[in-house]
């Protein structure tokens, strides 16, 4: 197995395709090897689909299973070790249409109060005052900044490169911060940042110390109080997904959802018609 996952390493590595990427869908072929008996190699697509709708998966987490074993075994025949993708007989994977889970400006601050330590607190301000997925969040580096010209340049999710404009909170943590190198570098003493899972981990202790009970909320949830809280204040859709570095605008488009605050701003809105007490009718004797 070691080989033909190095050598789909080097496959996405060559389609430019961000370590991110690369790392999860090495996990995803990894497990599925596991689970079935047979070798990667001689795997059919009637087994392929046993794998993807075996129970207790979200659509979400099949479409993305799909994808990566597609990916792979696309690169088994490009690299010569198949003459047909079994994957390709896999099915389309219908995922519901997706409603972001914010966080409030309100929980935010109970977050950032909670006693969370100091780059924690950065991670969540990263998150929510820049839309910052934790895998740009763990990158985050001091050059990365401009203060005279109040940008930040990061790379999103597909190795995308982006400059943003910087958000004030975020320039003045950013004078408590290192000017160059990583923000949040390894423990290990090495030149690297920390891994995203480790910003997660991280983010999801501040939650849970903060009180809040939701499971719905995950500390990717700080990016959806990004989207919505710049909705809900008439920011244009098009400017939101150009800030959020969305490649579609369907993407971006589940944040103008109707919030249940404005839900309630609205039925509140209505005039109020009160009944009499009484019908008013005369009962003949």
């Amino acid at each position: 197995m070691e080989t033909l996952l190095e050598a789909f390493s080097v496959y996405q590595r060559a389609q430019n395709l961000a370590d991110t990427t690369i790392r999860n869908r090495e996990s995803i072929v990894r497990s599925f090897g596991r689970r079935v008996a047979t070798p990667l190699l001689e795997v059919g697509t009637r087994e392929l689909r046993q794998y993807i709708g075996r129970s207790g998966v979200t659509a979400g987490t099949r479409r993305t299973e799909r994808g990566a074993l597609i990916a792979f075994y696309a690169c088994m025949v490009a690299d010569g070790y198949l003459h047909s993708n079994p994957a390709e007989g896999l099915p389309v994977v219908r995922v519901p249409k997706g409603q972001p889970r914010p966080f409030s400006a309100e929980q935010v601050a109970v977050m950032l109060e909670s006693g969370a330590y100091r780059r924690t607190r950065a991670m969540i301000m990263l998150g929510y005052h820049q839309g910052f997925r934790v895998s740009q969040i763990a990158r985050v580096r001091g050059d990365d900044i401009d203060l005279a010209e109040r940008t930040f340049s990061t790379v999103s999710k597909g190795g995308k490169p982006g400059l943003l404009p910087l958000h004030p909170e975020v320039a003045e943590l950013a004078l408590d911060m290192p000017r160059t190198g990583w923000w949040f570098p390894a423990r290990d003493g090495s030149d690297r940042p920390i891994r995203g899972s480790s910003v997660t981990d991280l983010i999801t202790k501040a939650i849970r110390r903060s009180g809040i009970t939701d499971p719905r909320l995950t500390p990717h949830s700080l990016r959806h109080g990004f989207g919505s809280g710049l909705v809900e204040q008439g920011v244009d859709i098009r400017v939101v997904q150009e800030l959020m570095l969305h490649e579609d605008l369907s993407t971006t488009q589940i944040y103008t959802q109707v919030s249940r605050k404005r839900k309630h701003e609205g039925i509140q809105a209505l005039p109020s018609v009160r009944p009499p007490a009484r019908s008013g009718r005369r009962i003949a004797a």
